[in-house]
C-alpha cells in the first residue's frame, strides 16, 4: 500500500482542533460529532470528506485531536477508515464520486480558493454533519436549517437579470457604453480601483457610488463633447457588463463563518447559504447586517420561508453578516401540516405558532390545546381554548402535541351483506330497521330469510348480538328501532352452505369441476365438457356419489351408478334422466381396444430408411428390418444400436407445463429415494441400448430380438474404421483399426499408459452402445477386445491420501493395545 493511501486511510479517523482553529471559531460554532452514523453516509459525503481532508492541510495528528475533540467514537473512526479505504480501492457500489452543486461562475471558484487560504475557519468534517442535529425526543427537526444545507438547491445570483434599482457602481464594474446612428462605437470600459472610467479623447468619469441611472446621465452628458450630434442623428446606452466580486464576512452562530467572496448582486442569503446557514444554536429571525461599523438591515428568515416575501438586502463589499443565537424555541408535534421546532419572538402568539406549521389537518382535534412547559425544576401542563389562542404568549421550551380526534362514529348505522345497497348510513331521528332496508335497496334474492343479527355497541363500548327473521321483516310481524353503531349483518343463502360442484374426469374434452346446478343431469355435465373424445369407451358411463349419514351402515366409501352408452355415444333413457347431487364424480373410461398409432425410425444402412408404424403390439427388431428391405452391403451390424426414450422424455402432445411437472415428480423420487446422486443429475430423454444385430438376423425371435416400443429407433452405421482412445493415455486420439493390433497395441498408438492410470479397471464402449471391462486374476489382466468404432476408456486412479501423524500415532496405538490383548490371551 503506498505512502498516500495510508495517509488518507489514517486520515478517515481524524477530526481535529489545531489551536489556530480554536482560537479563531467559537466552540459552539464547531459541529458535535458524538451523534455522527458513518453507516448513514452516502459515498458522496464520504468522498468529499477525502477531498476536504487532502486539502486541509492538516497533519494527521491535529484531525486525530480535533476528532476526538468534537466526540466521536472509536467505533465511528474504524467504520469511517473501512469505508475510505473501499472508495479507494474502487469496491464502493456508490455512484458517482462527488455531486456538484452545478456552479459554474467564478463565485464557486472564489469560494473554494478563499476558503483554502482560511485555515482559521475550514471545517474538514462540513460533509458529514447531520442536516438538523438538534431534536428533542420526538424527533422533530428545526424549521428552516435543511433550507440551508440542501445540496440540490443553488442560492447564486443571477448575472443576466437586469440591472437591480440602486445598485451602486465600485471599482471592478465592467461599464459598456454603445453608440449609434451617424457614428457607431462601443466601449468597454472597467472602473478604476480610484473609481472612475476613461473615454479616449475625453479623461476620466469618477463614478464611485452612483447608481446606474446617475451614471448614464453622467456619461452621456460627457459624451457630447466628442459626439456634437448625439440625442439628434447620434444615440448612445449605457450598460453594466461584467459585475465586481465583493468580499463578505459572514460571524456568528453559522455552520462555517468566515469571509466570502461573492458577485456584487449578491444578498443577504446567497452570503449565508455560503456559510451553510446557521448552525443549530443560530436564529433565523435576527440576521443582522452591518455597513461600515452600522447595522443596517434586520433580516427574518421566516418572511421568506413561510410567506415568500420580506427583505432580502443587496450586499456590499466588507458587509458584516451577523447570525445572532436563537430567540425562543418551540416544539409543536401531531396533527399540524408541518410539525418542526418553530423560533417565537417575544411579542408573537400561540395563534403565530400555528401559523407558522401551517394549521391544523383536517384530523386535529381542536377543542384545547395541552401545553408542556418547564418551571423550575420541574414540568408543567397548560390547556389552552381556542379562544385564548390570540392572547397566549409562549416560553423558550414550550412542547405541544395536536391530538387527533377520536375514529368514532355519532349517528351511524351500518349494513352489509344481502343486501342490494350495503353501506353505512345517518341515524335519523326514530329510524327504524324496516327504515335502513329500505334506504339499502331491500333485501337480494339470495337473502337467508330464517336470520339475521344486529350487533350492537352497548353504553359500556362492549357489544351484544340482537337475532331477527328477515322474513318477519317483509311480513311486517317484526320490527326494531336502531342505535348509533348499529350493524346489521344478513347472510346470503350461498354463504350458508359449501361452494357445490360436480366433477366429471376420463376421455371428454374439458375434464375438470364445474358449478352444481339443480336439475343437472350426466348429459348435461358430458354437455359443459365439450363432449366426449374419441378414446371414449362404447360401454358404460360411471357416477359416484357421497355417502352421507343417511346412506348405508358407514362400510360403503362412495356409491356407484353405472349407465350404458350406444354407439353414438348417448345415454339411455335412464341415464339420461339421472339428476346428479352436489360433489358427483363423473368418470368416462377409456376404450380398451383403442390404440394410436406406434411409431418407430429406422436410419443408416437398410435398403429403405424411415418410419414404421408397428403392426402388432409384440413386433420385433427383425420384423421391422425385413419391412425394411434388410441391410445394405455397406452396413456394419455389429455396430448397430438401438435409441429409447427414457421415462424423462416428452412427447409434443404432453406440452411444456405437463414435461415440467412429471420431471418435478421424478425428481422428487429421486431424491427422496437417493437413487441418485444430486450433482449428476441429468434428465436424459433418450439412452441408447446395445444390441446384437448378427445374432439378431441369424436367430429371428430370439432374447436378442428384442420387442419395439413407440419412439424406438433403429440405427445401422456404414463400416466403421477408427478406434478412439481416452482417458489416462498420454496422447489421447482416435487411431486406425487393425485387427491384427491388441488392446495394449492400441494403448501404445495413444503413447501408453499414463502414471496415474488405472489399467485393471480400462473398458472398451462398442459402436452398438454396450462396455466391456478388465478381468483381474492375481497378476494377470484380461483385457477387453477392441472392435471397429470402439471407444477405450482408461480411467484415473484415485489419489492416496497421506495419514497424518495423529492417525498414525492412533493405528500404532491400536496394534500396540491388540498385541499386548494377545499376548495375556496366550500365557
Amino acid at each position: 500500500m503506498s505512502k498516500v493511501i495510508i495517509r488518507i486511510f489514517l486520515v478517515c479517523i481524524i477530526t481535529v482542533a489545531h489551536v489556530a482553529i480554536a482560537q479563531a471559531q467559537d466552540a459552539s460554532s464547531i459541529q458535535n460529532l458524538q451523534n455522527v452514523n458513518v453507516d448513514e453516509l452516502s459515498d458522496q459525503q464520504v468522498q468529499k470528506f477525502i477531498d476536504q481532508m487532502e486539502a486541509s492541510g492538516y497533519s494527521e495528528q491535529q484531525l486525530e485531536v480535533l476528532a476526538r475533540a468534537r466526540g466521536m467514537s472509536s467505533a465511528q473512526m474504524s467504520k469511517l477508515r473501512q469505508r475510505i479505504a473501499k472508495l479507494q480501492s474502487g469496491s464502493s457500489g456508490g455512484g458517482s464520486k462527488e455531486i456538484s452543486r452545478g456552479r459554474t461562475s467564478t463565485i464557486d471558484y472564489n469560494r473554494q480558493a478563499n476558503d483554502e487560504n482560511r485555515s482559521s475557519t475550514f471545517d474538514p468534517f462540513a460533509s458529514i454533519f447531520p442536516l438538523d442535529t438538534l431534536k428533542d425526543d420526538s424527533e422533530l427537526k428545526i424549521f428552516g436549517l435543511s433550507f440551508f444545507k440542501n445540496q440540490n438547491l443553488t442560492f447564486e445570483p443571477s448575472l443576466s437579470i437586469a440591472t437591480p434599482k440602486g445598485y451602486q457602481i465600485g471599482a471592478g464594474d465592467q461599464i459598456i457604453i454603445d453608440v449609434w446612428g451617424a457614428s457607431e462605437q462601443t466601449y468597454q470600459l472597467e472602473v478604476s480601483p480610484e473609481g472612475s472610467i476613461i473615454i479616449p479623447s475625453l479623461g476620466p468619469i469618477y463614478l464611485n457610488g452612483l447608481s446606474m441611472e446617475r451614471a448614464e446621465s453622467r456619461i452621456l452628458s460627457k459624451l457630447k463633447a466628442i459626439y456634437s450630434t448625439l440625442g439628434d442623428n447620434t444615440h448612445a446606452q449605457v450598460s453594466l457588463g461584467q459585475t465586481r466580486t465583493i468580499n463578505v464576512n459572514v460571524i456568528g452562530e453559522v455552520d462555517r463563518p468566515g469571509t466570502y467572496q461573492m458577485s456584487s448582486f449578491g444578498t443577504a442569503f446567497n452570503a449565508l447559504y455560503f456559510a451553510g446557514g446557521p448552525n443549530n444554536k443560530g436564529s433565523l429571525r435576527d440576521i443582522q447586517v452591518f455597513r461600515g461599523g452600522q447595522k443596517v438591515a434586520t433580516l427574518d428568515a421566516y418572511s421568506f420561508l413561510i410567506y415568500g416575501e420580506g427583505q432580502n438586502i443587496m450586499l456590499q463589499d466588507q458587509d458584516v453578516l451577523l447570525v445572532k443565537p436563537y430567540l425562543n424555541r418551540i416544539s409543536i408535534d401531531g396533527e399540524v401540516k408541518r410539525p418542526a421546532i418553530y423560533e417565537i419572538k417575544a411579542e408573537e402568539s400561540l395563534s403565530k405558532l400555528l401559523e407558522f406549521s401551517g394549521g391544523f389537518t383536517d384530523r386535529a382535534y381542536q377543542a384545547s390545546i395541552s401545553l408542556r412547559r418547564n418551571l423550575g425544576n420541574r414540568k408543567t401542563v397548560q390547556t389552552i381554548s381556542p379562544d385564548d389562542f390570540a392572547g397566549f404568549k409562549l416560553q423558550g421550551g414550550d412542547y405541544i402535541e395536536i391530538g387527533a380526534i377520536q375514529d368514532q362514529f355519532i349517528g351511524r348505522v351500518r349494513i352489509e351483506g344481502a343486501v342490494n345497497h350495503p353501506g353505512e348510513f345517518e341515524l335519523k331521528e326514530g329510524m327504524m330497521l324496516s327504515d335502513l332496508i329500505a334506504v339499502s335497496d331491500g333485501f337480494r334474492a339470495d337473502v337467508f330469510l330464517p336470520r339475521a343479527i344486529v350487533i350492537r355497541q352497548n353504553d359500556d363500548l362492549t357489544l351484544s348480538n340482537l337475532a331477527f327473521s328477515p322474513q318477519e321483516v317483509l311480513n311486517g310481524t317484526f320490527d326494531l328501532a336502531l342505535k348509533s353503531e348499529d350493524l346489521i349483518r344478513v347472510q346470503s343463502l350461498f354463504d350458508m352452505k359449501e361452494n357445490y360442484t360436480v366433477s366429471i374426469q376420463g376421455e371428454v374434452l374439458i375434464p375438470g369441476n364445474y358449478p352444481f346446478a339443480k336439475g343437472m343431469t350426466v348429459e348435461n355435465l358430458i354437455y359443459l365438457a365439450n363432449g366426449f373424445k374419441e378414446t371414449a369407451a362404447k360401454s358404460f358411463v360411471e357416477v359416484a356419489r357421497r355417502v352421507t349419514e343417511d346412506m348405508g351402515d358407514g362400510s360403503n366409501a362412495s356409491e356407484i351408478f353405472n349407465f350404458p352408452i350406444d354407439q353414438n355415444l348417448s345415454l339411455n333413457a335412464t341415464g339420461s334422466q339421472f339428476e346428479l347431487k352436489p360433489f358427483d364424480l363423473v368418470v368416462i373410461r377409456k376404450s380398451p381396444f383403442y390404440e394410436k398409432q406406434s411409431i418407430i425410425e429406422i436410419e443408416g444402412e437398410v435398403q429403405y430408411p424411415g418410419k414404421y408404424a408397428l403392426q402388432t403390439k409384440n413386433e420385433r427388431i427383425s420384423d421391422v428390418l425385413k419391412r425394411a428391405g434388410g441391410l445394405t452391403a455397406f452396413a456394419y451390424a455389429k455396430g448397430a444400436s438401438l435409441i429409447r426414450r427414457t421415462e424423462y422424455y416428452v412427447s409434443e402432445d404432453e406440452g411444456d407445463e405437463a414435461a415440467k411437472i412429471r420431471r418435478e415428480e421424478l425428481t422428487s423420487l429421486l431424491e427422496r429415494d437417493t437413487l441418485i446422486d444430486k450433482s449428476q443429475q441429468a434428465f436424459k430423454a433418450q439412452e441408447s441400448i446395445g444390441i446384437r444385430l448378427v445374432e439378431i438376423l441369424e436367430n429371428p425371435g430370439s432374447g436378442f430380438d428384442l420387442i419395439l416400443k413407440e419412439g424406438d429407433v433403429i440405427s445401422v452405421p456404414r463400416e466403421l474404421q477408427t478406434v478412439r482412445i481416452r482417458g489416462e493415455v498420454l496422447y489421447p486420439s482416435t487411431v486406425r483399426f487393425d485387427k491384427s493390433n491388441s488392446f495394449n497395441q492400441f494403448i501404445s498408438k495413444a503413447g501408453g499408459f499414463a502414471d496415474n492410470a488405472k489399467r485393471n479397471k480400462s473398458y472398451v464402449v462398442y459402436a452398438n452402445g454396450s462396455a466391456e471391462r478388465t478381468r483381474s486374476f492375481l497378476w494377470f489382466r484380461d483385457y477387453p477386445k477392441v472392435e471397429p468404432g470402439a471407444e477405450v476408456i482408461i480411467p484415473r486412479r484415485p489419489a492416496k491420501r497421506k495419514l497424518s501423524p495423529g492417525e498414525i500415532i492412533s493405528i500404532t496405538t491400536g496394534i500396540g493395545t491388540l498385541a499386548l490383548i494377545i499376548n495375556n490371551l496366550t500365557r
